[in-house]
């Protein structure tokens, strides 16, 4: 039990085959030289948020991102344990939660999406599990499922099914196995309806580090609300991405050659720093020991917007760059956001869906965190 327990304990630290042969998008059968595909600029049109005054307006901690059926914005706060709804303009619409153990309350809320019904799903591994607010911001209630690991972060798929990661546990030879997983799931079960990756490990309670990169850390995906899913590794050594169906066909692959970038001493440090640091302002006694990668993932993090394109983010720049491809493959252009430039612009977390582009920063240089809203220029 404390081995598991210790598990959970540093889970919350992070609040992180088809009958065919898939088609393979490469460089060679997209387009081979980068010089040739367009560029465009994201450009910050609009911000939310304020240092102090209207509690409305002030974010402790932003945790996650989503939009409304209708088109306004969703921002899961982690310290006050609530989500709050702007109109696309800005403007204070309503918030829903608050902290406590009651009905419709929160004490670690990690991840928050919309269902396609249009309710709005919150995961408080502390407080149950899963919880439900109507699109009128009414509070519904609170799924019997019971979840032994958190569920990082959520995005949106057919129906009211979601994509998330689960962790599962199991003792060989007294050694703790892991298996990680990126599945669909359905409300009302625990149990995947399709499992995208798999990665089983064992792992020493001791060392944070294998177990952020080989679960937390290791993947990064993208899915829409047609059933299309990407995951790419987060890994220093290859671009890749593979696309799958809503039950776990596999569709399409997206290969790049990118060249690695490593790491200055300095950033190892800040971003060992950061993660460890974190990890103890949440209330963590477990091992502050995570030892990042000396080179920078390829990809960062992806998105499917509204014109059914996939973002991919290469975690190789300082400056937000995106590969903008279409749903089979094909590279369409590259986006770059140069207001958020220098390393700093490493800590910068994008959200890409159907209404649009939010970024936050983790890090934030003026102390303070702000959403901002992106647009194509």
């Amino acid at each position: 039990m404390k081995t598991v327990s210790t598990c959970l304990f540093i889970a919350l630290i992070f609040a992180a085959c088809g009958p065919e042969e898939p088609a393979v998008a490469t460089t060679e059968n997209a387009v081979a030289i980068e010089d040739e595909v367009s560029f465009r600029s994201l450009v910050i049109v609009d911000s939310i948020g304020v240092e102090l005054g209207d509690p409305d307006y002030v974010f402790g901690s932003i945790e996650a991102t989503a939009h409304t059926a209708e088109g306004n914005i969703l921002v899961l706060d982690r310290p006050a344990c609530s989500v709050v709804e702007y109109t696309p303009e800005g403007d204070f619409v309503r918030r829903m939660g608050r902290s406590g153990s009651g009905p419709g309350e929160f004490l670690n809320p990690l991840a928050m999406n919309r269902l396609g019904d249009g309710r709005i799903a919150i995961f408080d591994i502390n407080n149950g599990g899963l919880f439900t607010y109507f699109a009128s911001g009414e509070y519904q209630g609170k799924t019997d499922v019971q979840y032994n690991e958190p569920i990082l972060f959520l995005t949106p798929s057919v129906d009211n099914t979601f994509i998330g990661t689960l962790n599962s546990f199991d003792f060989v030879d007294e050694e703790l196995l892991i298996t990680a997983s990126v599945a669909r799931f359905e409300l009302d079960s625990a149990e995947p309806v399709a499992v995208y990756w798999e990665n089983s490990f064992i792992w020493d309670f001791q060392d944070l580090t294998p177990l952020i990169k080989g679960s937390y850390f290791a993947q990064t995906w993208a899915s829409d609300r047609n059933g299309n899913v990407f995951i790419a590794a987060r890994s220093p050594e290859e671009y890749i991405v593979h696309g799958y169906s809503a039950y776990g066909e596999p569709t399409s692959t997206i290969q790049r050659s990118i060249d690695p970038v490593r790491k200055t001493d300095d950033e190892i440090a800040e971003e060992a720093y950061f993660w460890n640091h974190r990890a103890e302002n949440m209330g963590s006694s477990g091992p502050f020991n995570y030892q990042p990668d000396e080179d920078r993932w390829m990809i960062h993090s992806m998105g499917i917007d509204a014109d059914n394109r996939l973002w991919v983010r290469r975690g190789t720049e300082e400056t937000p760059t995106f590969d903008v491809f279409d749903l089979e493959g094909n590279y369409l252009f590259k986006a770059e956001l140069a207001e958020f430039c220098g390393s700093r612009g490493l800590f910068w977390e994008i959200r890409i869906d159907e209404f649009g582009i939010l970024a936050y920063s983790l890090d934030p240089e003026d102390g303070f965190q702000k959403l901002y809203i992106l647009e194509l220029e």
